[in-house]
């Protein structure tokens, strides 16, 4: 039977993290101790398959979306690749070959998963690595896989790709395509919630690398990595009651809160543009605009903490998307400017 495990790759844009998933995947052998039972996974058996977000997502997508704010588009796109990771570990736990067709159910790019069953046909023992690569700021991002993981009794280990935000910056601009808005790597860096080994249980197979380094430590941090993935191979994740698992509650809570706190500031963005180009609509003073400008900035600031407190609450997406102009409205009037 194949053994399988994921290892999520996470950082800021410009980290480094594609370049060193080519690193880990150019230096997949590794010298393991014991014997018998006791004996980790040797990588020289390893099967890799590189999700890599930025490679499946179409460019002109992602670029749609960043500069249009589009609602709900990431969450999408993230729902369908895991979906697609779920798939894939279905089909490598399946007992038959592999030929119930993958279907694109988006305009992601899914062919390589395609690739890598054709290739794994007939093969009923060694070890697969689903190796995803993405920002995965926040650690609810990274827990649904560890939680997919449970589900199918299969490995997880993280791999936290850390740089300095001013070299990730330089990087992102020497990039030829698919450069990320500066404020959002800057934004990114400031939420980024590293792995938490003392805090986390779901977390104990985690590891930093730090990529200022030179390409030759870079090669000795690939082995650590190889070595971890080892560990985590041999010791599978293990499913838990639902019920039981006060844990997987409170981190469904937490992707449920991010996901509303995002959706508002993707609104109020919108909203915030609007008054901006009715002010200079009407020709107002320069003075009269940055005090416009300054008041509403406070204003989405204010109910962002409102929501992040719980003092600000919306049932649905649906009923914010209606909802939130309103607050806005009020906020700015206690303001002066209503």
């Amino acid at each position: 039977m194949l053994d399988v495990c994921i290892a999520v790759l996470c950082g800021i844009p410009g980290s480094g993290k594609s370049t060193f998933a080519k690193t880990l995947l150019r230096n997949q052998t590794i010298n393991t101790a014991g014997s018998g039972q006791e004996q980790e996974k040797n990588a020289e058996s390893f099967d890799w398959m590189l999700v890599s977000y930025d490679d499946i997502i179409p460019s002109d997508t992602e670029k749609h979306i960043i500069e249009k704010e589009v609602p709900n588009a990431w969450k999408l796109y993230r729902e369908n690749i895991q979906n697609a990771v779920v798939y894939l570990i279905q089909r490598l736990q399946a007992d038959s070959e592999f030929t119930e067709p993958m279907e694109d159910k988006s305009d992601c790019c899914f062919e390589s998963f395609r690739t890598f069953l054709q290739r794994m046909i007939g093969k009923k023992n060694g070890a697969v690595v689903i190796l995803i690569d993405d920002n995965m700021y926040y650690s609810s991002m990274r827990y649904k896989y560890y939680r997919l993981t449970r589900k199918y009794k299969v490995g997880f280990c993280q791999v936290h790709i850390e740089c300095d935000t001013d070299l990730a910056l330089i990087r992102n601009r020497q990039r030829s395509f698919g450069q990320v808005p500066e404020d959002v790597i800057l934004n990114m860096a400031a939420r980024f919630e590293a792995p938490d080994l003392e805090q986390n249980s779901w977390e104990k197979y985690s590891i930093k690398i730090n990529t200022n380094v030179s390409s030759e430590a870079l090669e000795d941090s690939a082995n650590q990595v190889l070595g971890l993935i080892s560990k985590a191979l041999s010791d599978p994740s293990v499913p838990v009651m639902e019920e039981m698992d006060q844990t997987s509650k409170e981190i469904d809570r937490q992707i449920c809160s991010e996901n509303v706190i995002h959706q508002a500031d993707i609104v109020m963005r919108k909203l915030i543009a609007e008054y901006m180009c009715q002010a200079r609509g009407q020709n107002t003073d320069k003075n009269h605009m940055k005090s416009l400008s300054s008041c509403l900035s406070c204003c989405k600031s204010d109910i962002l903490q409102d929501l992040k407190r719980g003092m600000v609450y919306f049932s649905s997406d649906e009923e914010l998307l209606v909802k939130i102009r309103d607050v806005f409205q009020e906020k700015l009037g206690a303001y002066g400017f209503g």
